[in-house]
């Protein structure tokens, strides 16, 4: 655990072929054992940008972006089908 002031903090690494492999599988094993969605990397300054690779703050920042909008899509009313053909579509995979 960190200190962070009147937060409560946690910081955990875990393997995975890329950074968002890791958090993807940290949320499952979260979500299953506790009903919790996590919903935050701490990241700060989204706006940044850093193309440093699929490990790097630019995938720290993207893993943040996805799991935010895995958390607010639902409360919209769009499913997770929705956000993937979203992600498809614009990226152009559709």
């Amino acid at each position: 655990m960190e200190d962070l002031g009147s937060y409560f903090g946690l910081r955990c690494e875990r393997p995975g072929a890329t950074l968002l492999d890791a958090v993807a599988d940290v949320c499952a094993e979260i979500r299953a054992e506790h009903g919790l969605l996590m919903t935050d990397l701490g990241i700060e300054k989204l706006w940044e940008w850093s193309s440093d690779g699929s490990d790097g703050w630019g995938a720290e920042i993207v893993g943040q972006l996805l799991l935010m909008a895995a958390e607010r899509g639902p409360k919209l009313g769009y499913s997770m089908d929705d956000l993937v053909r979203f992600l498809r579509t614009a990226a152009g995979e559709a």
